[in-house]
């Protein structure tokens, strides 16, 4: 699920109105009901493209009330950046809270804080969350699409496609 979202550390929370794709919220705006049960459709090994190179996506199932994630990005045989992440609740609604890492293990984040995108709309096999989209494309597609800002203030939509790895 993943930079895509702090693409070469850009600002991740661009007030932009919302696009078909990808959705963002308003302030005060109450988040839909919903439980890790209701994405677990997203469970399981992706492998596919983004930002030019390989991207690599697992998902765990739901335990104990929330899921797990890990990404990687390799362009030209080099590892670029990992995330590591989680869907959790968040009052009756979830939030997708993601920590990134370069191929080294530094973080981006400071040691406490993590990117985190509410949910804003949840779909049969769609979940939007504020600026980043994981939907079903097909029985074994999977596509993420994460709004990024980069630091001269270009919007951009960032899409990964994925196809399911079964082992």
């Amino acid at each position: 699920m993943h930079l895509r979202t702090l693409l070469l550390a850009a600002c991740l929370w661009p007030a932009v109105a919302a696009a078909q794709d990808v959705r963002t919220t308003s302030p005060g705006a109450t988040p839909p009901k919903a439980t890790v049960a209701d994405i677990g459709w997203m469970a399981g090994h992706w492998e596919g493209e983004g930002l030019g190179g390989q991207s690599i996506e697992s998902i765990s199932p739901p335990v104990a009330g929330q899921m797990a994630g890990h990404f990687q990005q390799v362009k030209d045989g080099k590892l670029q950046f990992y995330e590591l992440y989680q869907f959790a609740p968040a009052g009756d609604s979830l939030i997708l809270r993601i920590k990134h890492f370069n191929a080294d293990l530094s973080g981006w984040e400071e040691k406490d804080r993590s990117a985190e995108f509410p949910l804003v709309a949840l779909e049969k096999n769609a979940a939007y969350f504020d600026g980043l989209t994981m939907r079903l494309t097909g029985e074994d597609q999977l596509e993420t699409i994460v709004r990024t800002e980069s630091r001269d203030g270009t919007i951009s939509d960032e899409r990964f496609r994925f196809r399911r790895v079964r082992h």
